[in-house]
Parts: C-alpha cells; structure tokens; sequence
C-alpha cells in the first residue's frame, strides 16, 4: 500500500501520522487506518493463522530527530508470543522505546500496561539491537489486542524501526 502522507502531523488521538507498520511485509502508514487493517486482515486470510511472522513499526523517517511520546497503535489480528524484538536505526545514535498492550475493551494501552519491564527495546550509541530472552516481558497476547509504541527517549537517530518476532498460537 503507498504511503499517502509525507509530513509529521497529529491529529485528535495524538499519534504521529508518519509512523508506518509493516506486518509480514505489507506496509500501511498509520494516517490510513482502513488500509491498515485492510493489509492486516489481507495478511491474516493469506497466511491462514499458521505460520510464525513479524511485525515492524518505523518510527519517524520525515521531519527531523524522533521526539518522546506515542507513535503508534497496532491491533493484532491474531493470537501469539512475541519471541524477539529488535531496533534498528538509520544511524548510530540512542533510543528507548516501550511496548504497552491492552484489550479492546481497556483501551488505549498506558505506561501501565507496559509490557517490556526493565528490558526496554534500547539503542544506546548503536544503530541496532536485539534482544531473543525478553527477560522480564509479558510475551503473550490475544486476537484483538492493542499494542502501543511509546518512545521514552531518543537522540540523534532519525528513523528507527522496532521489529517483533512472533509466533502464533
């Protein structure tokens, strides 16, 4: 799906609009939400509900130094365990990202929600990070769940994307 802005904007719910999800390689910004979940259940009816997969945020990309705040709500289409998280970045630099997940029903996912603990996906004066023991993190989560993409921090990096493995249950 093209990409159908090319400017930072926030509207009413106070996400970037320039954060673009990537779900076993189908793109959608997150300004398009029909597309969105147009691509996701695109995704789900091809796959069938069998095969592990990924799922990637790219947080910023257009205007300038990633700031604080939330970038993005993705709904999962299906139930799993996250089994690694990486970050990589467009240049050396630094960045702490948090992964709060919450129902559909308790939604918008907080802080207190958050479901990495102490081990937050963290670039420090790096381009890249991997973390496969996700030591301390709620790794499960059900069809429907909302993740939410919350960056604490970041210096100097423009464009980072966060990456999940996944397997489904």
């Amino acid at each position: 799906m093209a990409r159908t802005t090319h400017h930072r904007t926030r509207d009413h719910d106070g996400i970037d609009d320039d954060t673009n999800i990537v779900l076993d390689g189908a793109t959608a910004s997150y300004a398009d939400q029909a597309g969105l979940h147009t691509v996701i259940s695109d995704i789900d009816d091809r796959i069938g509900g069998t095969l592990p997969g990924g799922l990637q945020v790219v947080i910023g990309g257009t205007s300038g130094a990633i700031t604080a705040g939330v970038k993005a709500d993705v709904e999962m289409p299906f139930a799993g365990t996250i089994t690694a998280a990486r970050l990589f970045a467009d240049q050396t630099g630094s960045i702490v990202v948090d992964v709060w997940k919450d129902t559909y029903a308790n939604y918008p996912p907080t802080v207190a929600d958050t479901i990495t603990a102490a081990a937050k996906p963290t670039l420090s004066s790096a381009d890249k990070y991997q973390d496969t023991t996700l030591t301390g993190w709620t790794t499960a989560f059900a069809a429907g769940d909302t993740l939410r993409i919350n960056v604490d921090s970041a210096t100097t990096v423009t464009r980072v994307t966060l990456a999940f493995r996944v397997a489904r249950s």
